[in-house]
């Protein structure tokens, strides 16, 4: 059992993490709120990413950031977008063939936000536009939302602020049959915080997929999946004190962890397993990081549709 001082830790680092309002009104609040605690000499604590509402930053009182000026920029290498993050040469079928960078740099105002681009074929070579538009578009509009919440918080807090803002990109999938691609956000103010989002393109079928279209029809996976992860969440808990994961707390039920949706950001690892990601706050207080549970494959291997599991 943990003692009240862990609960009320877990507890404080939970309240930290905004949900979705209106951006305007956030930024008024979050102005007002650093204000506050400049007068009263705190420090302020970390803030989630929320998925919803864009940045969801705190604004800092007291520093002084003015903003100069925004760089869209493009680079077409191939070679460097391959070597980017390490991410290796792929097949013929789906690749990154090149990325574009937002760039903003002034004072306490920063971002370097990296957009990759994909490229489908088909096994003749042929590229599949469609496919190819649709895993594009998608990335696009989540990228884009990141850089309009940044240039929305840049305009609002007038002159006083302090953000950095770095997205960064990885394949984490790349087998016969599934293509996935993972966005990392790291939104920085004294600490910082991280968001994950995995996309996923069936090399068959041309289309963007989610975590149902992995499983058979009749399968119970959400609930099988979920508690698998609070198994190795106890089991982890158990075996060593400094791991703290949102479940089965009593006096806060509203602090732990609901389950596995249909949303959740996976990916097949090189081993063939299903491992699931979570950003940092999403499953445990903020020390413990981003955090990964890897399935294992008897567990699940009647429930799955074997071919996005080969190599």
């Amino acid at each position: 059992m943990r003692d009240y001082a862990e609960i009320n830790e877990i507890k404080q680092d939970y309240e930290t993490i905004p949900v979705p309002w209106n951006l305007k009104q956030r930024v008024k609040e979050g102005i007002e709120q650093a204000k506050k605690e400049e007068d009263e000499g705190k420090l302020m604590k970390e803030k989630k990413f929320s998925k919803k509402a864009g940045l969801g930053l705190k604004i800092t009182g007291g520093v002084v950031a003015a903003f100069v000026g925004l760089a869209l920029l493009s680079n077409f290498n191939a070679p460097a977008a391959r070597a980017m993050g390490n991410i290796p040469v792929l097949g013929s079928i789906v690749k990154v063939v090149t990325f574009r960078t937002f760039e903003s740099s002034e004072k306490e105002m920063q971002a370097d936000i990296k957009i990759p681009e994909v490229e489908v074929r088909d096994s003749s070579g042929k590229k599949n536009d469609t496919a190819t538009k649709e895993m594009n578009d998608a990335v696009d509009k989540y990228t884009q939302e990141i850089i309009e919440e940044y240039k929305a918080d840049v305009k609002a807090v007038n002159g006083e602020g302090k953000e950095e803002v770095t997205v960064d990109y990885q394949v984490v999938t790349d087998n016969a049959r599934l293509y996935s691609l993972k966005i990392d956000t790291v939104v920085a103010l004294n600490t910082s915080g991280v968001m994950i989002k995995i996309y996923h393109m069936d090399k068959e079928s041309g289309k963007l997929i989610q975590l149902k279209d992995i499983f058979k029809a009749d399968a119970d996976y959400l609930s099988v999946l979920t508690e698998e992860v609070k198994r190795q969440m106890r089991q982890q808990m158990a075996e060593d004190d400094q791991k703290i994961y949102f479940v089965d707390n009593e006096d806060m039920p509203d602090v732990n962890w609901k389950g596995i949706t249909e949303d959740a950001n996976f990916y097949i690892n090189k081993e063939g397993k299903l491992v699931f990601a979570f950003d940092k706050y999403e499953v445990a207080p903020g020390y413990m990081g981003t955090c990964e549970f890897e399935i294992p494959q008897k567990l699940i291997k009647d429930m799955v549709k074997a071919e996005y599991f080969a190599g």
